[in-house]
């Protein structure tokens, strides 16, 4: 009796230490599983923030796909024209209505390629008549522009007087009444010495 009971209480101690490893081996494969779960879903997490920061990153950068040519002087619809790739010359103008009879066609070339964000003048034949002569030659006004009554395609023609500051001429006439003297021109927001420098021969007032 003796020895079964010693036999039996061995089964019981080996059944015992068995369904402790059963136990163990359960959980250890379990909290394993667990940890890589969780690793994959933190990895999941990174790669969603680097696209949502690389999708900010590109809408903070925009890419502008238009290219942005003024032009003024004589032509019939000056302004500011845009276009997907950097047109020729030619493409330019036609844009802008095409040339005025005072145009001067002979001093553009209509085949060059124009780059973004240039501005372009079209002299009349008068004006680049002007130019041609030597100095003193000039009758006196026959070839300047007068700043009393030109308009603000003609005004734009000079150097330095861009859209802006023409048409603050043009209002600087009409409420303060016409210029006395070419000097006056200087009373206008941002032609001081150099611009008037670079125009006064170019001017008149009657």
């Amino acid at each position: 009796m003796d020895k079964k009971k010693n036999v039996k209480a061995v089964i019981g101690v080996i059944a015992v230490l068995v369904c402790g490893m059963i136990y163990i081996t359960a959980n250890y494969r379990r909290d394993s599983g667990g940890i890589i779960a969780e690793q994959s879903a933190d990895a999941g997490d990174s790669g969603e923030e680097a696209f949502r920061e690389g999708a900010a990153k590109a809408g903070e950068e925009p890419v502008s796909d238009k290219v942005y040519i003024h032009i003024c002087g004589e032509v019939k619809k000056p302004g500011v024209y845009t276009f997907s790739v950097p047109p020729r010359l030619v493409e330019v103008v036609e844009h802008a209505g095409g040339f005025t009879k005072k145009a001067d066609r002979s001093a553009v070339n209509l085949a060059e390629s124009v780059p973004d964000g240039s501005r372009i003048t079209i002299l009349s034949r008068k004006k680049e008549k002007t130019k041609e002569k030597s100095h003193g030659a000039t009758s006196e006004g026959e070839d300047r522009i007068n700043i009393n009554t030109a308009s603000r395609e003609e005004l734009m023609t000079l150097n330095g007087i861009g859209e802006s500051k023409a048409s603050q001429i043009i209002s600087y006439r009409e409420t303060n009444g016409l210029f006395k003297k070419i000097d006056d021109i200087m009373n206008i927001s941002g032609i001081k010495e150099g611009v008037f420098s670079k125009i006064k021969d170019h001017i008149i007032v009657s």
